[in-house]
Formats: C-alpha cells, sequence, structure tokens
C-alpha cells in the first residue's frame, strides 16, 4: 500500500513529464498513460534491446513508464477526446505538457473547471502565461536559460564555453517539483473537498536550483566564475579532480573543514611516505584559504597532494580519505554504479519481470524510503495499448462491439 494508493492518474504527458507520472506511480497511484494510438514518443528514444529499435524495444520506455497502464486514444478526435473527459470525471489527478497557444485537445484550466475536484497538473517549458509561453523547448535550452548551464564548465581548458549536465536534467528536477505540487494539492483538497490547477513552469524549477549562484548575483552583483568540477564562485578555489595510479580520477571536495579531519588526512598519506610539507601547512577557516590559492604554502599542499594520488590506487586512496574523514571519492562510470556494494546492501536495485521477453531486468529503485508505504516498483513498462480494453470496458463499460469500433476508425488501439 503506497502512499497514493487509491488514487488515480492520467498521464498524458511527453518526456518533460514522464519522471514526474513516474514518481506519482512509485508513491502508488494507479497512473494510465494515456497515449495515441501511434504510440508515446518516448517510444522512440534510445537506446534499445539489443540495439534493435522498435515501439516495445526502448529502454527508455522502459525505465520511465515502469509502473503504469497504457491506454491509446486519440484526443484530437471527438469520440476519443469525450472517452477522456468520461475518464477525468473518475480521475483525482490529470498530468499534461501541452504548451498554451499551440494546439491541444483541450484547455486545461477549462478542465479544472468541468471536473472541481480534479488535480490538473500543467507542466510546461515556460507556464501558462508570459512573453516566454510559446517559445520552442529542449532540456539544453531549459538548462541554459534555467541558469543551471551557466554555472557549469571547466577553468582548467581557457576558452572554453559552459556545458550542461546530462540529458533529461530539466525534466527530473521539474518532476520532484510536480509530483510535490500534487501531493499538495491532494492534502489541500481533504480539508476543501476542491481540487485546483497547477501551474509549473521548468524555467522556473531550474531556476529555483542554482544554488549559490542566485546570491552571489542577485545580491553581491558579483561575476562567477565557472570551475571544473566543483562549484561556481567570485573566486577560484582549489582543484578537485586529481589522476591516480591506476587511470582513474579522484575528487577531493576540497580539504577537511576541521582540524581532527585534517591530521588524520596528513597521517594516512604520510604513511606512505609521502607528503613531507603537509605537516606544516596551517589548517585555515576553509573560504579563508581558499581566497589565498596564490600563497606557495597553498600550492605546495595541493602538489603534494596531487603527488600522493598520482602515485597510488583510486580504491585505497577513497578507502584511507574516507577513514580520515576527509570527503573524497572515486569519480565512477555508470557500469562501475551497477556495482556499488552500498546501493546493493541497501537493496537499491530492483529486478523487474518482462513475462512476455522470458527475462528479469535489472532497474535503480526507490529514490527515498517510506519506512510505512514503501516505494511501488511495479510491473514492466506497458506494451502500446495493453491496458484499452481493461480500463474502456471495465472502467467506463463500454462493449466490445463498441470498443471494436473505435479501433477500426483508429480512434482507440
Amino acid at each position: 500500500m503506497g502512499p497514493l494508493d487509491g488514487i488515480n492518474v492520467l498521464d498524458l504527458s511527453d518526456p518533460k513529464g514522464h519522471f514526474a507520472g513516474k514518481l506519482l506511480a512509485g508513491l502508488g497511484a494507479d497512473v494510465i498513460k494515456i497515449e495515441s494510438p501511434d504510440g508515446d514518443v518516448g517510444r522512440s528514444y534510445g537506446p534499445f534491446l539489443e540495439d534493435q529499435p522498435g515501439p516495445e524495444r526502448s529502454l527508455y520506455w522502459w525505465h520511465y513508464a515502469g509502473g503504469k497502464r497504457s491506454v491509446a486514444l486519440d484526443l484530437h478526435s471527438s469520440d476519443g477526446l469525450e472517452l477522456f473527459l468520461q475518464l477525468a470525471e473518475q480521475a483525482d489527478i490529470v498530468l499534461e505538457t501541452w504548451q498554451p497557444g499551440r494546439e491541444r485537445p483541450f484547455d486545461p484550466a477549462a478542465l479544472s473547471e468541468y471536473c472541481p475536484e480534479l488535480v490538473v497538473l500543467s507542466l510546461t517549458p515556460f507556464g501558462q502565461t508570459g512573453p516566454w509561453r510559446d517559445y520552442a523547448w529542449s532540456d539544453g535550452v531549459g538548462i541554459a536559460l534555467g541558469g543551471p548551464m551557466g554555472s557549469c564548465g571547466y577553468d582548467n581548458i581557457p576558452g572554453t564555453p559552459p556545458i550542461r549536465p546530462t540529458e533529461h536534467h530539466a525534466g527530473h528536477i521539474a518532476g520532484y517539483f510536480a509530483a510535490t505540487g500534487a501531493c499538495a494539492a491532494l492534502y489541500e483538497r481533504q480539508q476543501s473537498g476542491i481540487g485546483q490547477h497547477i501551474d509549473i513552469a521548468m524555467h522556473e524549477c531550474l531556476g529555483f536550483t542554482i544554488e549559490s549562484s542566485a546570491p552571489w548575483a542577485l545580491y553581491e552583483q558579483h561575476p562567477l566564475i565557472r570551475q571544473a568540477g566543483r562549484h561556481a564562485g567570485p573566486q577560484p578555489t582549489e582543484p578537485w579532480q586529481y589522476p591516480t595510479a591506476d587511470g582513474r580520477l579522484i575528487n577531493i571536495f576540497g580539504m577537511p573543514r576541521s582540524e581532527a579531519s585534517w591530521l588524520a588526512l596528513v597521517a594516512f598519506i604520510q604513511e606512505h611516505g609521502m607528503g613531507e610539507n603537509l605537516s606544516d601547512f596551517e589548517l585555515l577557516d576553509g573560504r579563508k584559504r581558499q581566497l589565498g590559492l596564490q600563497q606557495p604554502s597553498v600550492a605546495m599542499m595541493l602538489a603534494d597532494i596531487a603527488d600522493f594520488i598520482a602515485a597510488h590506487e583510486a580504491q585505497e586512496i577513497y578507502a584511507g580519505a574516507q577513514a580520515a574523514g576527509a570527503a573524497w571519492s572515486i569519480i565512477r562510470t555508470p557500469d562501475e554504479c551497477l556495482d556499488d556494494e552500498h546501493w546493493h546492501a541497501r537493496g537499491f536495485f530492483v529486478e523487474v519481470e518482462h513475462e512476455e521477453r522470458n527475462r528479469t531486468v535489472t532497474f535503480p529503485g526507490a529514490p527515498y524510503i517510506l519506512s510505512e508505504t514503501p516505494w511501488m516498483h511495479g510491473t514492466r513498462a506497458p506494451m502500446l495499448g495493453e491496458h484499452t480494453a481493461e480500463v474502456l470496458c471495465g472502467q467506463l463499460g463500454l462493449s466490445k462491439d463498441e470498443l471494436g469500433a473505435l479501433v477500426a476508425a483508429g480512434v482507440a488501439r
């Protein structure tokens, strides 16, 4: 029994909202993915099973549609829209991502008025109002205009432009805000008995997450320096990434902030016969030390640390530094993450049965652990229209002949 058990969601989203729908499904809601008879565009996203494209072979789709049901319905037809409205009358949440001002089968605000108890969640690039509401969007555009890209880049390669984080980053950030907003609206509905229309602009979600860049820009009017693998800031800080003897990289996340951790780290390094100059370095307050990067003692300290890391293997450095209380880590590749002993010990990875392929597939697990209402890992991603008959006939009472006529007319699948 998940925390949203008994909550019915109609997920009409494109890839901008796929993660939001996945979060609601993981919380136990019955999420019906309404897609066109030709299939959601996410089914065309790679990578694909065994590198063979197909609407049922997209690994992207397998991940983001897991735990949902699929109803293939043409909402741009009068019959399809009427069936959707009947489903909406029985639903608790509708998630949609159509941009205002562009062709869409219904107006979300009007739907909210038509079904007063319904929570209508509109997740769009720039929101329902404003001069940018109809602007074209991509994940890269969102990261750029929202601010995160301006804080990401390299200081060790002159002239390099800003860079973006990984793909679908904007959708993940906005997805968490969307799921949170939906839960808040459901909670409020328990008091008032009335739903509401939630207008979420991905642009604003991204602007909400640019950390210290915002106060520096807003209050200090100070230009920021993009720095490789660490926070952008008004002054340069010490480099954090260093190559190891076995060809990997260690991220040192600065120096320890306490005297005890610093002395323990120095002892660990000197046990290996290195770092003789580190004993002479006076540990200052972290921010004061970062402002003094040009000081000879700081340059000497960093050189000793770099030499030590270059002379030893990553796992040994990682274990020793962590034992000293230093926030150092190995920079890992995705395939190395699959072998993470900590994740496995906590049961993070889950096995989902794909019975039609006679195989079990490993997926990432819960983003949080709820002790009394655990995350619902659910079933595999649905095949196109797999639950159309189940929903339209079972919930709306259509006969098999009526459904057959809809399929023949291309309204359903």
